[in-house]
């Protein structure tokens, strides 16, 4: 009788599930009917939308029973280490080492993750993955109202939905403001990615920015349809947290204030990436008291700060923070009526947001709050806080962010997690 080669009746099959789901679902990678023990490459690929090619692979030995699961089993080495099922995504990292930058924060457009196995130095499985901000239930509208400029994203539904106002950074316009307000829709929120600066006819430095504007927005979104006007929030990062935090403050009707890398404290306006000694924000025509960079440092720490590449910043707001702070500088966040959920890495290289998040825990000590308020700190993350299922290798550009990719990728999930466990309350 002649033999049978087992191996090659065997079906080797690569699956990605889900297949076509959103960008912040875990995916999940498996490889069967292969030979126990087996030393099995995956290698993933996903494109920007420029066309930039971002690159992982990892090596793992097959189970006796033929099989590779990326999310219970770690790789014999690769571009990550131990069990990890973000793994292969968070270390997908670009061609390019000449100009590294942090994966895309502008575009809304689905992506594509390519992953192929190999063994023995050729290709056995192929499978591909669709990756979504927009679910197909949500609907995307541009907004250009009473002055207004950002994107509507809201859930087909009649039922009627909480609703938050997210707000970006110091990078202006709509950058991760929008990839965060199509995924809080797409998990059945209405949401409305505001830019507020450097878009279109808007301001086009973060200077005299009113606060009424963002009044405007509230107003506006709480009176769409399948909106609760009773359960709005507002999600900002950075200079948005900021923001987010100042207009909770003021606005008693605000149910919950999200705050990534927050700030306890109004600082100046910026020109560019340069600091002004304009306020950032006005109320009424009024500037904002804020804290100032330029008087609170010296012009030597500057010049080392800036003469540094990347940049980190976060050096001028410790020294800043040695004082004295005017007191009318710091955000009465004791004033806020709704909850507050504070989320930062203790590696923050932007500014000191883990700091500055416990100063604010302290102040509604202080001021005996009832305010229901949590303070997330994540060991190992910097100012890259972002919805998960990206990329988090690269974690600087001409700015140091901070982190360390696998943390950092670890932190956005948990962080995310609690960011709609907060915000989806009803």
């Amino acid at each position: 009788m002649p033999t049978t080669n087992r191996t090659a009746q065997r079906a080797i099959r690569l699956t990605a599930t889900p297949a076509d789901g959103l960008v912040d679902e875990p995916l999940r990678i498996r490889l069967g009917g292969i030979p126990a023990g087996a030393r099995v490459t995956l290698q993933a690929c996903m494109r920007e939308t420029d066309g930039t090619p971002w690159t992982s692979q990892a090596e793992y030995l097959a189970k006796v029973d033929g099989t590779i699961d990326v999310s219970i089993d770690a790789p014999q080495s690769g571009t990550y280490a131990g069990v990890d099922g973000d793994g292969l995504i968070a270390s997908l990292a670009p061609g390019d080492p000449v100009a590294p930058r942090p994966f895309d924060s502008n575009s809304i457009e689905p992506l594509t993750i390519d992953i192929a196995a190999t063994m023995d130095g050729r290709n056995v499985a192929t499978a591909r993955s669709r990756r979504r901000y927009v679910a197909a239930d949500v609907q995307a509208v541009a907004v250009r109202d009473g002055g207004l400029a950002g994107v509507l994203f809201r859930p087909l539904t009649a039922e009627a939905r909480p609703a938050v106002l997210v707000l970006g950074g110091s990078e202006g316009g709509l950058r991760l403001a929008g990839q965060t307000a199509a995924l809080l829709a797409s998990h059945g929120m209405v949401s409305l990615a505001l830019a507020y600066f450097a878009f279109e006819d808007l301001p086009a430095q973060l200077v005299n920015i009113p606060l009424e504007y963002f009044e405007t927005a509230l107003q506006w979104l709480s009176a769409q349809p399948g909106v609760r006007p009773d359960a709005l929030a507002v999600l900002g990062r950075s200079r948005g947290a900021e923001l987010a935090l100042i207009l909770g403050s003021r606005l008693p009707s605000l149910r919950s204030i999200v705050a990534y890398c927050p700030s306890s404290i109004v600082w100046n306006g910026l020109r560019g990436d340069r600091v002004s000694e304009s306020p950032a924000w006005t109320a009424s025509g009024r500037a904002i008291p804020f804290a100032s960079l330029t008087a609170l440092t010296s012009p030597q720490l500057r010049a080392e700060v800036f003469g540094r590449s990347p940049v980190r910043l976060s050096a001028l707001f410790d020294a800043a923070l040695a004082g004295p702070v005017a007191p009318d500088a710091f955000i009465p966040v004791e004033r806020i009526q709704g909850s507050v959920l504070l989320i930062s890495g203790d590696d923050d290289r932007m500014w000191p947001s883990a700091r500055m998040g416990d100063q604010m825990v302290e102040r509604l000590r202080a001021h005996r709050s009832p305010l229901r308020v949590r303070h997330s700190r994540y060991a190992g993350a910097g100012h890259l806080m972002r919805p998960p299922g990206m990329p988090t290798s690269v974690l600087s550009g001409a700015f140091e962010l901070g982190g360390h990719g696998p943390t950092q990728a670890h932190a956005n999930r948990a962080a995310w997690t609690e960011t709609l466990a907060l915000l989806g309350e009803r």
